[in-house]
């Protein structure tokens, strides 16, 4: 929340206290990338904001670090939905398409923010794209590890195949976003037939 003590615009020295919610800031940021798309400008930002620019690099940073935020925010929100679509499922093909689904679903609502994220204008965007990557994988190498233990296989593979399965997810939802044919659903289900070999049973015995 943003309070002045004079009609002042906020950012701007009032000589009255101001209070500038970092989150209602990168509220702010969602509305401009939605409305702006993902090459929104930080100016745009900040008088969605109803702040200066020089507030938005006091409380959250340049571009990069406004992109982490947001990615953060992101990942939080796949990983929330991966895991509801999941619950009390087993572990079997069905699961995985459940999985796979609930990211691009994700994705696809998100979509202006998940450009942002992976990109943007700016010339970082490997490093952006692997932060994002790095906000899914931790929480879905734990689920990997968990499967693969289910199933009698070694874990120890889950954080190098969960930075695999994000980065593929990532490129892939970049090129599905475009594919208005292909639904969540029968994607998920072409890349489980990819994926699933290294979940299936056997080996337990």
């Amino acid at each position: 929340m943003v309070t002045v003590s004079s009609g002042r615009r906020p950012g701007r020295p009032a000589g009255g206290k101001q209070v500038v919610d970092r989150e209602l800031v990168l509220d702010a940021a969602e509305r401009a990338i939605r409305r702006d798309g993902p090459l929104v400008s930080l100016e745009a930002i900040a008088l969605e904001a109803g702040v200066t620019k020089p507030v938005i690099y006091a409380r959250i940073g340049g571009r990069t670090e406004l992109s982490n935020a947001l990615s953060a925010r992101l990942a939080e929100r796949i990983v929330q939905s991966v895991l509801s679509a999941i619950a009390g499922q087993p572990v079997g093909r069905s699961a995985l398409v459940l999985f796979l689904a609930a990211n691009l679903e994700t994705v696809a609502a998100n979509r202006e923010l998940f450009l942002y994220a992976t990109g943007g204008s700016s010339d970082d965007s490997p490093q952006r794209s692997l932060y994002l990557a790095s906000q899914s994988a931790a929480p879905l190498a734990a689920q990997l590890g968990q499967w693969r233990t289910a199933t009698g296989h070694d874990p120890a593979v889950a954080e190098a195949w969960s930075y695999a399965i994000v980065g593929m997810l990532q490129l892939t939802s970049l090129w599905w976003l475009n594919q208005v044919e292909l639904t969540a659903h029968g994607l998920a289900e072409q890349l489980a037939e990819l994926l699933w070999s290294g979940l299936r049973t056997p080996p337990i015995a």
